[in-house]
């Protein structure tokens, strides 16, 4: 009787293989893959996106988009709209060498500090003065007769090479310049409407930058060779510039309470078309940041044209302006806050570009790995099923 024995099978070389490198060096090497999958993926991904996130404080967009606003009229294209202007007088002489000239600037500012503090309640006025010698129109005028005339349709084109000389764009706010033209003995001049006619004032009005008056000396006074203007024709003249810039038909109280009224509605009509236009263009450009102050100017400016317009549904005026005051400031000052374009050069398209590069190297061996050691515990669990 013969005995069967059984010999046992050899093991396979990839078990072999398998076995011996199920070492302590392998089993650092998995650990270290996963410790890098876990700092660049699980941490370093989210802390990357947190702190290169834009922050943009919660706006109350639904109510900014819901306030009326009415449409533009051509009345509404005159002065800019401010609650602080730089009133500037501007004398100007183009020949300082044959005619002396005095100007009695005090009484001219007493005269006009008088007018303008009937609109304090509205604006606020700071007024300057300059003189400029050597400077001459930039229209030629028409010789008529004794003097020369200036043609309405050439009075645009006398603003253009006085205001390369005026200091009112070193101002932050609108500037509203009073310019006397004192013309040479020689050449009197005199403006001319459309119909040809002389003008009464001798002035004109450009409606968003002031208005200029041409005075003419006196024959004595040039054959002397020193004129004393009439301080108080160039305030009563100026007077009436200001008024025509302001829309006010004469300073009684009732043209002011009409015209404070038409402010406040300004204002509130302004400030309205000023959150529209910030909440669609933070809507739209999600690279701008919203601070939490810009934020605040905003909430209060919508708040107070709220407010504004209910004391002005109750006739309360003097209150509806302050308050409307208060949205037009807060709303201007968020819409030109510096800290809107901060990363508006710099949207994700731009990011991605940027780090991209520096993670997709670092990330495709960790994940070429982890590949590897899934394609391991594969097989692991299959020879274990077997």
């Amino acid at each position: 009787m013969s005995i069967m024995t059984k010999s046992k099978t050899p093991a396979k070389e990839s078990d072999k293989a398998e076995t011996l490198s199920d070492t302590p060096e392998q089993k650092f090497r998995t650990l270290s893959v996963i410790s890098y999958f876990i700092v660049l993926v699980i941490l370093g991904i989210p802390i990357w996106w947190y702190t290169t996130r834009v922050y943009r404080a919660a706006l109350p967009l639904d109510d900014i988009y819901s306030l009326q606003i009415k449409p533009k009229t051509s009345k509404d294209f005159g002065l800019p709209l401010s609650l602080d202007y730089d009133v500037l007088i501007s004398f100007v002489h183009p020949s300082p060498e044959t005619l002396n000239i005095k100007v009695d600037a005090l009484e001219i500012d007493e005269y006009l500090q008088s007018f303008l503090e009937k609109l304090s309640l509205v604006s606020s006025f700071t007024v300057k003065s300059q003189w400029l010698y050597l400077t001459e129109l930039g229209a030629i005028p028409r010789k008529v007769l004794d003097h020369y005339a200036l043609l309405e349709n050439q009075l645009p084109h006398v603003i253009t090479p006085l205001e390369t000389k005026l200091w009112t764009h070193m101002s932050p706010r609108p500037s509203i310049n009073l310019v006397t033209y004192f013309p040479h003995c020689t050449s009197p001049l005199y403006i001319y409407n459309s119909n040809n006619k002389m003008s009464s004032t001798n002035a004109f009005v450009s409606p968003r930058w002031g208005g200029i008056y041409i005075m003419n000396p006196d024959k004595s006074s040039c054959e002397l060779g020193q004129f004393w203007a009439d301080s108080k024709l160039i305030s009563s003249t100026f007077q009436s510039l200001l008024q025509e810039l302001f829309h006010l038909n004469s300073t009684s109280q009732e043209a002011l309470n009409i015209f404070q009224l038409e402010r406040i509605e300004e204002m509130l009509d302004s400030s309205k078309r000023t959150l529209i236009s910030l909440a669609q263009l933070l809507s739209e450009i999600s690279s701008i940041v919203i601070s939490d102050m810009v934020a605040n100017k905003i909430s209060v400016a919508l708040e107070s044209v709220k407010v504004a317009e209910s004391f002005l549904a109750e006739g309360d005026e003097r209150n509806a302006l302050q308050h409307a005051k208060l949205a037009f400031r807060n709303s201007e000052e968020a819409f030109v806050h510096p800290s809107l374009l901060a990363l508006l050069y710099f949207p994700d398209d731009q990011k991605y570009a940027i780090y991209i590069p520096l993670f997709l190297p670092v990330m495709i061996p960790v994940v070429m790995s982890l590949i590897h050691l899934a394609k391991k515990k594969g097989k692991t669990e299959k020879r274990k099923a077997e």
